[in-house]
């Protein structure tokens, strides 16, 4: 996978710290990149968050093929905040993973553990448009 620079995951300092068949964990510092002006996480790069690492997980479950993955829902609540100066992590594990679908749940969470946002994230399995089929 061709990798675009700099990208909203290097914009949010996203950091991947492991990634297998069942599930991604990534961290994100909360700082002024993507806070509310009075210093807590915006919801919005919580999505974000979830989104992004979805992403990573259904690239990661299509190694090796000539497919992507194309977010085309994300559906999150807000439970907790987070303050700046604190990091967050994202949990990402497949509720269904079939050929045309991929339906993932996130769980962000702060340092202590406590939930901060769930969300849900469909991603369409699409062939990839950049890949041109050998001659």
């Amino acid at each position: 996978m061709q990798k675009i620079s700099p990208s909203m995951q290097d914009f949010l300092h996203i950091s991947v710290k492991q990634v297998n068949d069942h599930s991604l964990r990534a961290v994100m510092p909360v700082n002024e990149r993507n806070c509310q002006p009075y210093g807590l996480l915006c919801g919005g790069a919580s999505l974000a968050l979830c989104e992004i690492c979805a992403g990573m997980y259904s690239e990661h479950q299509l190694q090796g093929t000539n497919q992507v993955a194309l977010g085309i829902q994300v559906t999150g609540n807000h439970i907790k905040s987070a303050h700046i100066g604190e990091q967050v992590s994202c949990e990402i594990t497949p509720l269904s993973c079939g050929q045309t679908l991929h339906v993932l749940q996130a769980r962000v969470c702060n340092a202590q553990g406590e939930l901060l946002c769930s969300a849900t994230i469909t991603n369409a399995i699409r062939p990839n448009p950049r890949h041109t089929p050998e001659s």
